[in-house]
């Protein structure tokens, strides 16, 4: 809202306000975490507070209120620098904290990274595949358009990802016959990391069983709470 002209010269001063006070919390809970942190065992020991925070979580306490306070220092030396508001933005990454589903979707990334980065290098490569096929075939006809191919990948990321915008577009047989089948490709390679991720979820929701039995009851025990199943 800040960014808008009407509701900055009109509520400005209470935009500001809420930033401070939000700072100000903030900046008192990476105090405490920083104070608490060596209690857990992980984070004991001489340099157990510098750990927490380059941990996941520190960097994100940190990057929370780290960009209000340079800011200052910026204007104090008369000094604007406007991508520190850009990372105003990160300050959304403090509810990974707070929110188990969160939690569990970076463990989920994190279990499926070599399959995401799999994906991830297969579409890079259809992507140069395709930007080459397009820029030899449609060059010569549309040299403002397709005229290298660094040029070409604008059009092969609108195409494989289903986006296309319209405003390059093949016009040669060969070219629409390539346009045509990298857009059929597209929609069945780019939903790969998809179908990964809803694995991942079924995967972490799934009931995890411990093989131990009771001797007296054989009754089977639940791996991950402990609880005797039925």
């Amino acid at each position: 809202m800040e960014t808008d002209p009407d509701l900055a010269a009109e509520f400005g001063h209470w935009f500001r306000t809420f930033d401070a006070i939000s700072i100000g919390i903030f900046t008192v809970e990476l105090a405490a975490r920083l104070y608490a942190c060596p209690s857990e065992q992980r984070f004991s020991g001489k340099f157990g507070r510098l750990r927490y925070l380059f941990s996941l979580h520190g960097l994100v306490d940190l990057l929370a209120i780290l960009p209000f306070y340079l800011q200052l220092i910026f204007s104090f030396f008369a000094f604007e620098a406007r991508f520190l508001r850009i990372l105003r933005v990160l300050r959304f990454l403090k509810g990974f904290h707070y929110s188990r589903s969160l939690q569990r979707l970076t463990k989920i990334f994190a279990g499926k990274s070599e399959e995401l980065l799999s994906s991830l290098i297969v579409m890079l490569s259809l992507l140069f595949f395709t930007s080459t096929l397009m820029y030899y075939a449609e060059h010569e006809a549309q040299p403002d358009k397709f005229g290298s191919i660094v040029e070409s990948i604008w059009w092969a990321v609108a195409t494989l990802t289903t986006v296309g915008y319209g405003d390059v577009t093949p016009i040669t047989t060969l070219g629409r016959f390539l346009g045509a089948t990298s857009a059929i490709i597209g929609i069945g390679l780019f939903a790969i990391p998809t179908g990964i991720l809803a694995a991942g979820f079924a995967e972490s929701h799934e009931p995890v069983e411990s093989t131990k039995t009771s001797e007296k009851t054989s009754q089977k025990i639940c791996g991950r709470c402990g609880q005797t199943l039925d």
